[in-house]
């Protein structure tokens, strides 16, 4: 009989009110009177081996279990369709053209020595809002997939990018070679974000390819269990009243549920799609915006942020508009932080209103509440919206992201190694409409929103994607005092 008959036999008798347990090794159990009958006796008798291995194994797993962060229980909780925009998990998919063709047995290799050092990779979510890492698992393999045109991997791409991992299995993610007549090799990798963040993958696919071709990857003696463990000491230890009476004197500011124009209800969206659309600031055109930042005392975070909300904000209905601004919060617990491997996110939101009179006030504003974020970026950012009174928490609140991830141009261990191109990628999130994804990975400004696609007409995002886009190159030239 296997664990997963064992676990249903087990879970059986528990509905009946008999309880099953171990006491050094030995098979115990209690019932009600006439719970248990003749037959039963005989059923446990005969599967006792098997229900002892799989008590013995559970055992082991809670005890090697611990605690997920906030933001993992946030993602957890959304993939529940009781909750707007829910029924979907929060996952990231990507595609990497290579310039020569893979060898995938030395990739696969490279791949599993990066799965046995980094323990994110190993990790098991439980629907209990738990995880844990597995000691050992079995030898991952790349699948290559054979494809005769580049239609039918434009049709695998929208079935792989949305792909929803199950619990308590591992592992998390996936990784395949498609193959194309005539075309480079792409690698396809997809992840569910519980494990990770898109830093730690960058990081992890760096380590891979280095391994590929026979480079030395500084392995460190610290993963991210031990992080996980180290910050509840960390929290424990610190004092947030400060963070706290700031973001109780903004909450009453916040605008949880923007009036955007949706093409129908948040409420009635479940178990849906996403999709993205892209554009770009060439490396000039960036290296210029740069230039007018530094013009301006500001930076290119904060003025990205503004021209977002202020594109936005000329669709809705609001006053005020709120974003939700995802940080990578990799705190110094450990002298090689920078090199784990898992998902550091923390949130926290940025309002503009409308009362501003031209963009420079505007980004005056933001970057003064980004400064503030900087310096409570430590503070749970899922506690802020408990602050606010009367909100219903199955809505979907603060459903507009953004995520910023700008590089200094200085190396660093996520770098991709070259003759590697991303060509495409796709996130989606629980109780997220929009979700504005901005890089320069490669010097250039990639500006993509990945949307619920149920959530608006595609020709009205067209539009305010436009909007956005054209601002921001409006701010190379004209004087951000007479841009309203």
């Amino acid at each position: 009989m296997s664990f997963q008959n064992v676990a249903e036999l087990i879970d059986s008798f528990a509905n009946r009110g008999v309880t099953l347990w171990l006491d050094e090794g030995k098979l115990k159990f209690r019932a009600a009177n006439g719970a248990l009958s003749a037959e039963d006796k005989e059923c446990l008798k005969a599967n006792k081996a098997g229900i002892i291995a799989h008590l013995e194994k559970r055992a082991e797993e809670e005890s090697n279990a611990f605690p997920l962060s906030p933001i993992q229980k946030s993602y957890l909780v959304g993939r529940d369709t009781v909750y707007d925009l829910g029924g979907i998990n929060t996952h990231y998919y990507m595609e990497l053209e290579i310039d020569e063709k893979i060898d995938v047995a030395r990739l696969e290799n490279a791949w599993n020595d990066v799965v046995t050092h980094d323990d994110a990779l190993r990790l098991v979510i439980s629907a209990n809002g738990t995880q844990r890492v597995l000691e050992t698992v079995p030898t991952y393999s790349i699948e290559v997939v054979e494809l005769e045109s580049s239609e039918q991997r434009l049709e695998k791409r929208k079935e792989w990018s949305h792909h929803i991992y199950p619990l308590n299995q591992w592992p998390f993610f996936t990784m395949r070679v498609s193959r194309v007549p005539n075309t480079r090799d792409i690698l396809h990798f997809d992840f569910d974000c519980m494990i990770m963040d898109a830093w730690s993958a960058k990081i992890a696919l760096s380590q891979m390819f280095k391994l590929y071709r026979s480079e030395t990857v500084q392995w460190i003696d610290y993963g991210f269990k031990d992080y996980c463990n180290d910050l509840i000491t960390f929290e424990k230890q610190q004092d947030y009243s400060q963070a706290e009476t700031f973001w109780k004197s903004k909450v009453n500011e916040l605008v949880c549920e923007p009036d955007l124009p949706y093409a129908k209800p948040l409420s009635e969206i479940h178990n849906h799609r996403f999709a993205r659309i892209s554009g770009e600031l060439s490396i000039d055109e960036f290296t210029l915006l740069q230039q007018r930042c530094r013009e301006y005392r500001t930076t290119p975070a904060a003025v990205i942020s503004t021209a977002y909300l202020k594109s936005l904000l000329g669709f809705s209905k609001n006053d005020s508009l709120t974003i939700n601004s995802t940080i990578f919060n990799r705190l110094p617990l450990h002298k090689d932080i920078n090199s784990v491997v898992g998902d550091f996110t923390n949130i926290a939101f940025i309002t503009l209103s409308k009362k501003c009179k031209n963009f420079l006030e505007c980004v005056q504003s933001v970057q003064k509440d980004l400064w503030q974020l900087v310096r409570f970026h430590t503070y749970d950012g899922t506690k802020i919206l408990k602050f606010k009174e009367g909100l219903s928490p199955m809505r979907a609140q603060m459903p507009i992201v953004i995520t910023c991830v700008l590089e200094n141009g200085q190396k660093s261990n996520s770098d991709v190694p070259n003759g590697l191109h991303q060509i495409y990628a796709l996130s989606k999130t629980p109780q997220v409409v929009l979700d504005y994804q901005v890089t320069n990975f490669d010097g250039k400004l990639s500006v993509n929103w990945d949307y619920a696609e149920p959530a608006f007409a595609f020709e009205t995002l067209k539009q305010m994607f436009a909007t956005n886009l054209n601002l921001l190159k409006r701010l190379f030239t004209e004087k951000w005092e007479e841009v309203l």
